[in-house]
């Protein structure tokens, strides 16, 4: 078994793990088995499977802060163009992680109160709206760009959960067509 020595790889085990099983259903032994070290050497890089946890929370937003967040972030004026390639983007990381979305299943699984997670799990959603209110502020007015916004993070979500149960991105595309298609919608008016 090859042993994994750098923690980023053990971050990026954990979060598999924590997507594909849950967070309660996945135990520091299976963790330190799937990483190929003994619970000893897990131990010697987190104090344990909160720690863990958080670190994965932290790496994935971080993955999408800098890869997907910053299609639109990124951008001096984002509007239909980048928004295509964000749904993109979206698509890709969610046919390559078919578990579903660790933030929002880590939310589903314990709830909104624990707050260890809680806050980073806002966080995550926060960040998500915000490149959605970007775009949407430039083809809506403020209210309802707000409200676009929200509810798009929801549908979308609602999608990356039924690929996870049938393993089927194509509601998800259907989704992101209908964001293009609001936006280009009101530039033709």
């Amino acid at each position: 078994m090859r042993k994994i020595i750098e923690k980023v790889d053990l971050v990026d085990i954990a979060a598999g793990l924590f997507r594909m099983k849950g967070y309660s259903a996945t135990s520091i032994d299976d963790i330190a088995k799937a990483c190929g070290l003994t619970k000893g050497s897990l131990y010697h890089h987190f104090s344990g499977k909160e720690e863990l946890a958080v670190a994965a929370l932290e790496q994935v937003h971080q993955f999408y802060r800098d890869t997907i967040f910053a299609i639109i972030r990124d951008s001096d004026d984002p509007g239909v163009q980048e928004l295509e390639a964000f749904n993109l983007a979206v698509e890709r990381f969610f046919t390559d992680h078919p578990h579903g979305c660790l933030l929002a299943n880590l939310s589903l699984e314990i709830g909104g109160s624990f707050e260890l997670f809680s806050p980073k799990i806002k966080r995550f959603f926060e960040d998500w709206l915000d490149c959605y209110m970007v775009v949407f502020s430039r083809y809506f007015p403020p209210e309802e760009a707000r409200h676009r916004a929200q509810d798009a993070v929801a549908i979308v979500q609602g999608c990356i959960l039924m690929n996870r149960i049938w393993r089927n991105i194509s509601p998800l595309r259907r989704q992101h067509a209908r964001l293009l298609e609001a936006c280009t919608a009101t530039t033709l008016s």
